[in-house]
């Protein structure tokens, strides 16, 4: 079966009692090198009432920038999402999961549309500035709400708890040198050094949240009020230490005319984070989550030239981001001290 008719499959499986059962405008979204996007609408009539959903697919690729089974896990993201539905956070609902890709051919979530267009990676400098203010303000409400998540309370163990004191920096250290060491095209002497630092160097933590790993500008939808409509790509989410997604969010790869994410500057950032969140902010630990930032990104970037060079170039995406890696590479050896 092609997609679409694995798709109307899978959610009449999904919906036994579904009546006139139709999946249509299925379309690919541009992008997605980390996971294929789909949009499409799905009608059905179910004890009399007419029901029409907007959905979006998010599947596995056949090659990705982030590996499946090591960083990413459809099944987490789909539980996470799911548990954190009843917070004031702004977020899809997550209808239906295909772990395994038995019935959509390769790991997949259905989950719903949401209104507004996705932000940039970073807003650009002529930006209206009440616009960016409206924006900011909502980032960093957003950010705290889930670092206060009570992640106990909602079943989100499962994403791993880190040991007191370094666990939550070294865990982090771990997963992309393991994901470097089986995705670099070759040996890299700057991220070799960098791994080095960063184990050398963890900080201890004095307190474990969800983490959503890759909150930044570029991850939400927004509207013309300047309202973020829906927070997106939990896939990196874990528990962790609150530092690493201020740090992540504060990179110099993402800012935008020397603002985080071309918003607002970064001690701003921080001290709104600290007065939304009641959370000190320690800046030597943000430094340390911008040096695992840029070895994250650097290493994501590999992964996708040597995802480039085993499918012989069929996504040309995965082939451009490697002309990230010297730049990556000079801010880390700038960091660093080499």
């Amino acid at each position: 079966m092609d997609l679409p008719e694995q798709l109307k499959a899978f959610i009449a499986e999904q919906l036994p009692g579904a009546e006139n059962l139709a999946v249509t405008n299925l379309a690919r979204m541009s992008g997605g090198a980390s996971r294929e996007t789909w949009t499409f609408d799905v009608s059905w009539r179910e004890n009399g009432r007419a029901i029409d959903r907007g959905c979006v697919l998010r599947r596995d690729p056949e090659s990705s920038l982030l590996e499946a089974g090591i960083t990413t896990d459809r099944s987490f993201e789909f539980r996470t999402v799911k548990a954190l539905e009843d917070l004031p956070i702004p977020l899809p609902r997550m209808y239906w999961l295909d772990a395994e890709g038995k019935a959509l051919g390769r790991p997949s979530l259905v989950m719903e549309r949401m209104p507004g267009q996705a932000s940039p990676p970073a807003f650009p400098p002529g930006m209206d500035a009440a616009f960016r203010e409206k924006i900011a303000t909502q980032f960093i409400d957003i950010l705290s709400q889930v670092h206060r998540a009570d992640w106990k309370a909602r079943g989100l163990s499962f994403l791993g708890v880190p040991a007191a004191g370094k666990d939550a920096a070294l865990r982090q250290v771990r997963l992309w040198e393991q994901v470097y060491e089986r995705r670099r095209p070759e040996a890299n002497p700057i991220l070799g050094a960098a791994f080095g630092w960063l184990t050398a160097h963890a900080p201890e933590s004095d307190r474990v949240t969800l983490v959503h790993g890759d909150f930044r500008t570029g991850n939400y939808l927004y509207d013309e009020a300047g309202g973020i409509t829906a927070m997106l790509d939990w896939e990196l989410a874990h528990l962790g230490d609150p530092m690493e997604d201020l740090g992540w969010a504060s990179m110099k790869f993402w800012s935008g005319a020397g603002l985080a994410g071309g918003l607002i500057e970064a001690e701003d950032l921080f001290h709104r984070y600290e007065s939304a969140s009641g959370v000190p902010v320690d800046r030597e630990r943000i430094f340390f989550y911008q040096v695992l930032g840029n070895v994250k990104m650097a290493v994501i970037a590999l992964a996708g030239v040597r995802a480039f060079c085993e499918r012989g170039g069929a996504d040309l995406v995965l082939g451009l981001i490697g002309f990230l890696v010297p730049r990556l590479c000079e801010d880390l050896a700038d960091q660093i001290g080499l």
